[in-house]
């Protein structure tokens, strides 16, 4: 995958994933400016402690979703650069031609007999074969991706599975840092709010 359309992909990829960076700073700054002197105070201070972990879980699906996608796409590429008159640019958004490209499905499998022909999907086989990313359904998918973040950041990411890619072995690093560093800051701010409770 070179050229225009490459770079095009690559830079929108980024923007998807770079929005949520003033979302998350935006969150952080409203809960550090409550006054927790007074009852209710303390009251949404927790609230406010444990929603970054809600949020993260969101986030993390969504980018997990994202990723899904991108892993697919880059299955079917592998698939078609083994196929005689398939092209790769037919996965662009500004290619209208039409081609046959239902040999992708068996290039490119998701549950094949021999496991020597699967194409490692890693972390995000259970998006694959959960056929999510097929469907319409959008509460499917948001419960599906909310739900699969909220699990990986409870776990610090220890029941996943990372092929050999290396931006996924990434991601899976940065799952356990969030959900660490998420713990750290919730065990933190609840000791904080539990001592000006007291005082």
């Amino acid at each position: 995958m070179r050229g225009s359309a490459s770079f095009t992909r690559m830079f929108l990829n980024a923007l998807v994933l770079l929005q949520y960076v003033p979302r998350v700073i935006r969150i952080y700054l409203s809960g550090t400016s409550l006054n927790i002197q007074t009852r209710i105070g303390i009251w949404i201070q927790a609230v406010f402690n444990f929603l970054p972990f809600i949020l993260s879980g969101h986030i993390l699906g969504a980018i997990w979703y994202f990723f899904a996608i991108q892993r697919e796409i880059a299955c079917w590429e592998h698939g078609c650069r083994s196929e005689d008159g398939c092209n790769v640019s037919s996965f662009d958004c500004d290619d209208n031609g039409t081609r046959n490209i239902t040999n992708l499905d068996i290039l490119c499998p998701i549950n094949p007999s021999n496991k020597s022909l699967l194409f490692d999907f890693g972390v995000f086989l259970g998006a694959v074969q959960s056929g999510m990313m097929g469907s319409t359904n959008f509460s499917q998918k948001l419960l599906q991706c909310f739900w699969w973040g909220l699990r990986n950041l409870s776990s610090l990411g220890s029941n996943l599975e990372p092929s050999s890619s290396q931006w996924e072995n990434i991601f899976a690093v940065f799952i356990f840092l969030s959900g660490m560093m998420l713990f750290l800051i919730y065990l933190s701010a609840t000791l904080q709010v539990n001592i000006c409770a007291k005082s």
